[in-house]
Formats: structure tokens, C-alpha cells, sequence
């Protein structure tokens, strides 16, 4: 187990959860713009 630790480097892996959490979050604005957007047009 501790070999597996050594071998990740966690700054790595912890700039690839980031960048993850990112896109992730991203997409849920973007769907959620989108939705607004709609109903905005539909009381227009």
C-alpha cells in the first residue's frame, strides 16, 4: 500500500480533482443558464 502512495504524486492528483470539481460545476451553470434562459423566453 505504501508503495502505491509513493508512486502518486499528490499534487497531481490533487490539481486534476480541482480541475474536475471544475468542469463539473461548469457544466451545471451552463445547464442551469440554459434553463433560465428558457423560461425567461416563455414569459417574453
Amino acid at each position: 500500500m505504501a508503495a502505491i502512495f509513493a508512486a502518486v504524486d499528490f499534487s497531481t492528483v490533487a490539481t486534476w480533482v480541482a480541475t474536475a470539481g471544475v468542469a463539473i460545476i461548469g457544466i451545471a451553470m451552463a445547464f442551469k443558464g440554459i434553463d433560465l434562459g428558457k423560461r425567461g423566453v416563455r414569459k417574453a
